[in-house]
């Protein structure tokens, strides 16, 4: 079984190769239909598996005596020259329609409004339409509002244009203020739509011949590789579909990218020559009002600052009042201390002088005594 799919796998590369080479032509699309019969043809399994084995055992001789290869080989001569001719003349057809024009433009005006409205209404009178767009009123980005704020407006936009009225809209939009900067650019999709149309001819021709293949297939397994192909392929075939439309839309619309700035017209102030009193006022007015303004500035300072210097003011009192009643304590200390000292040395000098008084009486009293002693002494002496 495995052989006799390898087989047909091999008749529908082969037959692929004629197509591709063909390109849809008459050669390619008679290879295609022999395909097509032989496949159609076969009723059931076994003439499908008996076609498939006349193939493979079939020898190269065979069919140059039916005259397939001749008749293939023309058709690719044919096929070829087709191909040279229908490039040549689809060069100066197609190359000339598939034109992507795209203009980047930058508009100024002392009108914005204005200039905006009549934009929008240009816009709809060619039939185009906005793709994207961004509007800018130039105020500052906080969360307060200021009356006075100076404010410089801007629009940008991304626009289709239908290219039929492109180079129209473009002059008009350019004439609606101060054209600043205009850049156009036209891009060439003529080779890669006519190689898409070629590969989306070739997938749709897959497509079908994998269709005719599935409609055979009796086994589960080569029909779930046959359908994973086909899937694959219509992937491919929406993918190119999906560019095809893309590259015709850009063709049929062509893009403009505008910008518009609110400008406003400068005024210059006439130059004056002050004269010198002139100079002399103003020097004097000047200095007046520094004057004022330092005064009030030094007013408001000390209303600021009071606060703070009157709580200084007591902390530097409280300070004051604890330190000078230390130091009365420490000046009552040693002023008792002193006179503790006075009054010990005034009664050391009076017991001092009290013991010189006491003194002489005392010697006395010592001689008294000893004269006493020693008359007793003889007296007893005298009596023995």
């Amino acid at each position: 079984m495995k052989k006799i799919l390898r087989a047909k796998l091999l008749v529908a590369a082969a037959l692929s190769t004629v197509i591709l080479a063909g390109c849809g032509d008459s050669g390619g699309r008679d290879s295609f239909a022999y395909f097509s019969e032989s496949t159609n043809g076969s009723s059931g399994s076994s003439s499908y598996k008996s076609d498939a084995a006349a193939y493979t055992n079939s020898s190269p001789a065979s069919y140059d005596s039916d005259g397939y290869y001749a008749d293939e080989a023309a058709s690719n001569d044919y096929a070829a020259k087709g191909d040279e001719e229908s490039n040549s003349l689809a060069a100066d057809s197609i190359q000339k329609e598939m034109l992507v024009y795209s203009c980047y433009m930058d508009v100024d005006t002392l009108d914005f409004d204005t200039s905006l409205n009549s934009f929008k209404n240009t816009l709809d009178l060619y039939g185009g339409f906005v793709e994207t767009e961004n509007f800018n009123d130039g105020g500052g980005g906080g969360r307060w509002y200021y009356e006075n704020e100076e404010k410089w407006q801007s629009y940008s936009a991304t626009v289709r244009i239908p290219s039929s009225n492109y180079d129209a809209f473009c002059n008009s939009a350019g004439s609606l203020g101060d054209l600043r900067s205009k850049t156009s650019t036209v891009e060439n999709l003529s080779q890669e739509y006519s190689d898409l149309s070629t590969s989306l001819e070739i997938y749709e021709a897959k497509e079908q011949r994998y269709i005719a293949l599935l409609a055979d297939i009796t086994e589960d397994e080569y029909a779930v590789e046959i359908e994973r192909e086909l899937t694959n392929i219509q992937i491919q075939i929406a993918s190119i579909k999906t560019r095809m439309n893309r590259i015709s839309t850009d063709v049929a619309y062509s893009y403009v990218y505008f910008t518009l700035n609110e400008v406003k017209e400068y005024v210059s102030a006439p130059v004056k020559t002050d004269t010198f009193f002139d100079r002399l006022s103003n020097t004097l007015s000047n200095a007046g009002r520094g004057f004022l303004e330092f005064l009030e500035g030094l007013l408001f300072f000390l209303i600021y600052t009071v606060p703070y210097f009157v709580l200084i003011g007591i902390v530097v009192f409280v300070i004051v009042k604890i330190v000078k009643k230390c130091r009365a304590k420490k000046r009552e200390k040693v002023l008792l201390e002193k006179q503790a000292k006075q009054a010990s040395e005034k009664s050391e000098e009076k017991a001092s002088d009290t013991a010189d008084n006491a003194s002489p009486a005392a010697e006395q009293k010592l001689a008294d005594t000893e004269n006493k002693d020693v008359s007793e002494g003889g007296s007893e002496e005298n009596k023995s």
